[in-house]
């Protein structure tokens, strides 16, 4: 199940304080040579909603000399975050652009929960709350092209999309990893006692995957120079992973993907 999350107020904060500083002083601009030049420099500052993300874990723990495999899918939470980038495009005719993207994205984890746990091959009819801080990011390079649907206004709506590569790290986030296992062996004796730090291995904090995106949106001609622009796009990056190994011979292995939504406002302006 997945869903999105009401705006919170510092991520939007720092979305509205960033477009604002850099969009203000374009809008009194002198026209110049630049207006004819089919090359651009652009910016956005998009709000980020991550949907709830859902992850399959597997892995196993040696106990009393045994391996036990378990596997978990787990819900992740987010708050709403921020997004900067930072394009260079080119006009064709035709209504046609093409652009490079760099991107660095930002949110905070809000909680995590695991359910559909099976463990040695039985099924535990539990779900555990893992406690959960910290914020995971993005950084990434996309290619994009768009085309602009003429209007004869100043008023120019787009649609379009890019592909690229997406760089997830979630360096950043505090958990304690032993919390599922600590709770299965509960169940099976509740005076068992806390396995020691370290006995499930925390999982690899960064994985690189392919992305895409697909979106529209509308542009106001500012001047022969500038253009600021408001759309939504739906970015999404498949197949990531993240596992792990210590020296107890546990492992662990996690496979998920994320899907945000990206409602931003931007400027592009001639050079």
């Amino acid at each position: 199940m997945t869903g999105r999350r009401l705006v919170e107020r510092p991520a939007f904060r720092i979305t509205a304080i960033a477009a604002f500083a850099f969009l203000a002083p374009f809008a009194s601009l002198p026209q110049t040579q630049a207006a004819d030049s089919p090359w651009y420099l652009g910016f956005q500052v998009p709000v980020m909603f991550i949907d709830d993300t859902e992850s399959r874990t597997t892995g196993s723990n040696t106990i009393q000399g045994h391996a036990l495999p378990y596997s978990a899918r787990a819900t992740s939470e987010y708050k709403a975050g921020f997004k900067l980038a930072g394009i260079v495009g080119y006009e064709f005719g035709g209504n046609l652009r093409v652009e490079g993207e760099l991107f660095y994205a930002r949110a905070r984890v809000d909680r995590q929960i695991y359910g559909s746990i099976v463990s040695a091959g039985n099924p535990v009819p539990v779900r555990v709350n893992v406690p959960i801080s910290g914020s995971a990011s993005q950084t990434g390079a996309m290619a994009n092209i768009w085309f602009d649907i003429p209007t004869d206004t100043d008023w120019t709506p787009y649609v379009g999309g890019g592909v690229g590569l997406i760089r997830v790290d979630q360096g950043d986030l505090e958990y304690d990893a032993n919390t599922l296992a600590n709770r299965l062996a509960k169940l099976q004796n509740p005076n068992a006692p806390d396995f020691p730090p370290g006995f499930v291995p925390e999982i690899s904090s960064t994985d690189t995957a392919f992305g895409y995106h697909f979106g529209a949106g509308v542009g106001y001609r500012l001047n022969d120079r500038t253009v600021l622009q408001f759309g939504y796009r739906l970015q999404a990056a498949n197949d990531l992973e993240f596992d792990g190994r210590n020296a107890f011979g546990n492992s662990i292995d996690v496979k998920t993907e994320l899907r945000a939504h990206l409602f931003e406002i931007g400027v592009r302006m001639r050079f």
